[in-house]
């Protein structure tokens, strides 16, 4: 089964491409919408919401996947239910010993992000030229204005403001797949901080930051071989 977790801006609506083409291979598939605009959220409300979503079946063979913001969440999940193996999917990597831009390339290019920020610290995209620059630049223009309509605001007011909930990341199979032409978390980044904080070197794609639309049967087939384990 996978376990697909959805990053900042985003919802479960993300992986609509990719959720058929997983469940044709037989695979079963949960998805969820973490509380992005709840300023008062943190990275364990966000665990909280995947263990709601994910019915805990012991002896299931699991994939926990997090894209982007989804990485910060997933070892939080992982502390609490054991899986298979992790995804860690154009991820902001977790750094246990400070920020997860500390010490690292700029994760994300300079034109990215250009966004509006509300009173009450929410941000968002009010311009679907700026988000296809962000997230969506190899996809067709009819899924970037698809995925444009529904991006929610994102409120990461509790999130950055403390430490990260682990002293460690729990131990296990882990996987990072970076898009070679992404531009909200580049290549560079991950490059630089996948073996040292998840020891594994990335798995990279034709693809910008958002491969379950730009390159979804790739990202298929690499999630389905992951699935397979060489014993």
């Amino acid at each position: 089964m996978f376990v697909l977790v959805h990053g900042a801006w985003h919802g479960s609506w993300c992986w609509e491409r990719l959720e058929p083409r997983l469940r044709a291979l037989g695979h079963d598939v949960v998805t969820m919408d973490l509380p992005v605009e709840d300023g008062g959220a943190t990275f364990l409300t966000y665990r909280d919401a995947v263990l709601a979503a994910w019915p805990d079946e012991p002896g299931r063979s699991i994939v926990l996947v997090g894209h982007s913001l989804g990485g910060m969440v997933i070892p939080l999940v992982i502390a609490c239910r054991p899986v298979q193996a992790a995804v860690f999917l154009c991820p902001v990597v977790p750094n246990v010993d400070g920020m997860p831009w500390d010490q690292a390339p700029e994760m994300g290019a300079a034109d990215a992000y250009a966004t509006v920020t509300r009173r009450d610290g929410a941000v968002y995209f009010d311009s679907r030229d700026e988000a296809v620059t962000t997230f969506y630049g190899m996809c067709t223009p009819r899924d970037a204005a698809w995925a444009f309509d529904r991006l929610r605001a994102q409120n990461s007011s509790s999130l950055w403001d403390r430490p990260y909930p682990l002293q460690q990341l729990p131990p296990g199979r882990r996987f990072v797949i970076a898009g070679q032409h992404d531009r909200a978390i580049t290549p560079a980044f991950l490059h630089a901080v996948s073996v040292r904080r998840l020891g594994t070197e990335p798995i990279v794609l034709d693809s910008n930051h958002s491969p379950f639309l730009s390159a979804t049967s790739t990202l298929t087939d690499v999630l389905d071989r992951i699935s397979h384990p060489i014993p």
